[in-house]
């Protein structure tokens, strides 16, 4: 009985761990997986007041990356809206630890996308949504900067199956030895 429960639970862990490695071997860097993470002091901007934002890659040290910021609504074209060191993208060079600190200004009000890039143009990092206002209207909460997603719930239900699975296996010995 034990070794059939070891042998499902092995099937199972290949028939889900699989399919997994092989869509990882299709890119360099799978879901969550991203090396790099973006930090603004606000996610809420003025227009036409600079912002600073952080960009850290540990994994990257002295990389040479590219952050590019475009408008991602229909009123400005992202060559006019945007100016990162008077343009809409900026190379950058990450130091020892791999971080990096930039201004960024942008002339209209909307949604902007900001994301890290490698030479060749493969995304480095999420996409993150920035947002600008006009002068006065104080949308900005003066809350944290948002900086990606959190894997605390993937995490916590690979825990739960793992120890369902444990509490399977230890039920099954018990049932043997009283047999």
């Amino acid at each position: 009985m034990l070794r059939r429960l070891i042998s499902a639970i092995a099937i199972t862990a290949a028939a889900v761990l699989v399919p997994a490695s092989v869509a990882a071997a299709d890119d360099d860097y799978g879901p969550g997986e991203l090396p790099c993470v973006i930090t603004f002091e606000t996610l809420t901007v003025t227009v036409g007041d600079p912002f600073d934002f952080t960009v850290t890659c540990p994994d990257l040290a002295g990389a040479t990356i590219t952050v590019q910021i475009a408008f991602a609504g229909q009123a400005a074209a992202a060559d006019e809206a945007v100016e990162v060191a008077g343009a809409d993208s900026e190379e950058l060079t990450l130091d020892a630890d791999g971080t990096v600190s930039s201004t960024a200004t942008v002339s209209a009000a909307g949604d902007y996308t900001v994301q890290v890039l490698d030479a060749d143009g493969e995304p480095l990092s999420e996409v993150y949504t920035i947002t600008a206002v006009a002068a006065g209207t104080g949308d900005d909460d003066g809350g944290l900067a948002a900086t990606g997603s959190s894997s605390l719930p993937y995490l916590a239900a690979a825990g739960g199956l793992l120890l369902l699975g444990l509490g399977a296996i230890a039920a099954t010995r018990v049932r043997a030895r009283r047999s």
